[in-house]
This record gives structure tokens, sequence and C-alpha cells, in this order.
């Protein structure tokens, strides 16, 4: 969600009993006292930015996600960032490619005809819409 608004993103890995995290997953309704990753002092910040099922960001300051959500130590662990921090602006987003949830674990074979795939699809399954794409 952003502002209140669902965001469709077929493209992100959903999380699986594998790979299940009761913090990460139910985020802000797990407490984050004793969680693996998460830092003391966002263990103790956390529950002042809760209303309800909502985390409010405060202004000026903005809750970042790692682009590989189910393995990312990002604002959930570490909390908000300010403002006065974010130096610079990125160019554009790379490469953007459809990939099977779970590839880093799958057999080597199937990397590897994955990999395949990738070179002989290149130009016909990129996702040029979101690649080169420049940010504003």
């Amino acid at each position: 969600y952003v502002n209140g608004v669902a965001q469709h993103e077929p493209y992100a890995a959903q999380p699986a009993p594998l790979n299940s995290d009761p913090y990460r997953d139910n985020f802000p309704a797990v407490s984050a006292a004793n969680v693996p990753g998460v830092t003391a002092t966002w263990s103790v910040e956390l529950p002042h930015h809760i209303d309800g099922p909502e985390l409010v960001v405060p202004p000026g300051s903005y809750f970042m996600m790692g682009d590989n959500r189910l393995n990312s130590l990002d604002s959930r662990y570490w909390g908000f960032v300010q403002r006065a921090n974010l130096v610079g602006r990125p160019l554009f987003v790379y490469w953007s490619f459809p990939t099977p949830d779970n590839l880093d674990q799958a057999p080597l074979a199937d990397q590897a005809a994955f990999a395949l795939h990738q070179l002989t699809h290149f130009f016909t399954e990129t996702r040029w819409r979101r690649t080169f794409h420049p940010l504003n």
C-alpha cells in the first residue's frame, strides 16, 4: 500500500510456507521484540508509529523496502530514513525480466536452463516499460 492505495505488483515474490516469516509477512502486526535483524532502537520506536493496523510514516521520513522483499533487511528491520539522508537521484531501473520464485534454491540444472531461457528470450520477455525507466 502507498498512501492507502493497494499496489498491483504481480512481479513481486510472495511468501510461501518454506520461506514464511511471521514478522516480515505480517508487518507491522507482529512485535519486533527479539526478531533477528531488528535493531534495538527500532524495536522500541516501532509501536509509537502504529495506529490500528497501519504504520504511520512521519513527515520528512521514508519507509524503505528492499528490492528482494522476502530476503531484505529494510525499514521493517531498522526503521525510517530521514529525507535529509537521501542524497542524489536514481538514474534508472536496470534490466527487468520475469523470474520464477525461489530460483536460487532450484537444482543447478534448472538454474542453467533458466539462464539459457533468459539468453534466448532477452528481447521478447524483458519488461521494457520498467527497464531503463527514468525515475522522477
